[in-house]
């Protein structure tokens, strides 16, 4: 007899009908038969060998459809082989891998290995897989909130967020044109970026880090806020703004074109360059220093300063300041005059009114033929022959600048408006020995006296000491 194996049968009904029948042939066979009935599978039986050997006494008489039986007769039957076979369609989710599963793990979990759909969990698949996946959105698009590897999209992760995120470099370095935001770098964001020189994360163009994230520099059109005068943004340093970004002034050593002749850049007004930044010239009223004798800033002879700027007058004045009888010689009291002149601003070449056994006035002077006149214009001879007759217009009582000149040692002569002198009123020398040993501060001397316009005023009286006490003023001629 078969046997017959059946898997995954559900509500099965089995009928068998054993009829015998007696062929009459001489092999002896009986046939066995057998038929099974299920509702929900197929049942396939494989016989490899049936040998059936029968007895039969006496008639059989067989009624019915398989539901009943009657046998009158005695069967013996024997029957040896295997069976495999599957009843019914595949189910997934019956823990069985069938054919067309990828796996069945015979569970309703989805989010396992194994889904519902018994299909081998895969990132893609739009069902998140629990432990593995953070997300799963079923699509291979790599800049939404899932990404193609089924992990949650985050700044860092090197792939741009789209509508998320302006960049995402994948690492943690703020200042490389993506920050750590995941925003492009702009200036004006506060941190210093590729390109950038700074950023100080406000909108002011006039501080130390422009609007363009510069550092702010001389040259670059803007003008910095107290630091800088102007900014043209040019190198022309002869404009009104100059290379160092200083407004262009007259004393800056810039000569400004269109606008000033030189610029010497220091406030010498006698000098080749005013501080007019002007070229001196005659008639400009400033006078050139050891070019012009005068200046009076018109161009009308016979006023004192011809046209040519030639002084038509000689000005003389009584120092403003007393001395000792060492002047170290002729030259040094020409120096002294000098000095004092030039301090007072008085124009030309000055000389001092002495006489000694090395020169005189008669000697040394430039005898003019134009007045000789005070520091205010007012004349006291109107040329060299009538300043040596023995008789002044008016005594020389003004110092260089204008003022009354301080009093003398009263021990000379007994007064003290004197002037060391040594000297006749035709200019020669008067003694050769009253001279201070040649004005080096030894011996005696002789003087005159600036409150007189006789010929006092310059042999007045002699003696005494030419040094301690002995001070005295001195006469001073422009040549």
């Amino acid at each position: 007899m078969g046997w017959i194996g059946t898997r995954g049968l559900v509500g099965v009904s089995t009928a068998a009908l054993l009829i015998g029948a007696c062929s009459g042939d001489d092999t002896g066979t009986t046939t066995l038969t057998t038929t099974t009935a299920t509702t929900t599978a197929t049942t396939t039986t494989t016989t490899d060998s049936s040998t059936t050997d029968s007895s039969t006494t006496g008639d059989t008489d067989t009624t019915g459809s398989g539901s009943d039986s009657d046998t009158d007769s005695t069967s013996t039957s024997t029957s040896t082989g295997e069976t495999t076979g599957t009843t019914g369609a595949p189910v997934c989710g019956d823990g069985v891998l069938d054919d067309g599963e990828e796996c069945d793990d015979g569970n309703a979990v989805d989010t396992d290995e194994c889904t519902n759909a018994c299909t081998t969990a895969v990132c893609g698949d739009g069902i998140t897989q629990a432990g593995v996946e953070a997300c799963d959105d079923g699509n291979d698009v790599d800049t939404d909130a899932c990404t193609s590897t089924c992990a949650n999209a985050f700044c860092g992760d090197g792939i741009v967020q789209e509508g998320v995120e302006a960049c995402d470099d994948g690492n943690d370095v703020d200042d490389d044109g993506c920050s750590n935001t995941c925003v492009l770098s702009t200036c004006g964001d506060g941190e210093v970026q590729g390109g950038e020189e700074c950023d100080d994360g406000n909108d002011v163009d006039t501080d130390e880090c422009t609007n363009m994230c510069l550092n702010a520099a001389c040259g670059d059109m803007i003008v910095q806020e107290n630091v800088e005068e102007c900014d043209d943004g040019n190198d022309v340093d002869a404009d009104e703004c100059t290379n160092a970004c200083e407004s262009a002034v007259c004393g800056d050593m810039i000569v400004q074109e269109g606008v000033e002749e030189c610029d010497d850049g220091n406030d010498v007004d006698t000098d080749e360059c005013t501080n007019e930044c002007a070229n001196a010239v005659c008639g400009d009223g400033v006078v050139h220093e050891g070019v012009e004798e005068c200046d009076d800033g018109n161009d009308v002879d016979g006023d004192g300063c011809s046209a040519d700027c030639k002084s038509e007058n000689k000005i003389v004045f009584v120092t403003g300041t007393t001395h000792d009888g060492n002047f170290g010689g002729l030259a040094g009291a020409d120096a002294w005059c000098q000095q004092l002149a030039d301090n007072a601003g008085l124009p030309g070449t000055y000389m001092a009114w002495l006489s000694d056994n090395t020169g005189s006035p008669s000697t040394r002077f430039t005898q003019s033929t134009t007045p000789y006149v005070l520091v205010d214009g007012t004349v006291i001879a109107n040329n060299w022959a009538d300043l040596t007759d023995s008789n002044l217009a008016t005594q020389i009582d003004l110092t260089e600048t204008g003022a009354a000149p301080p009093a003398a040692f009263t021990g000379i002569c007994g007064i003290s408006q004197t002037a060391w002198s040594n000297t006749r009123p035709n200019g020669t020398i008067l003694s050769n020995s009253l001279h201070c040993g040649n004005w080096t501060g030894t011996g005696s001397s002789a003087w005159g006296r600036w409150v007189n316009t006789d010929q006092t005023w310059t042999q007045w009286c002699s003696g005494g000491a030419c040094t301690g006490a002995w001070l005295s003023n001195l006469y001073c001629f422009q040549q």
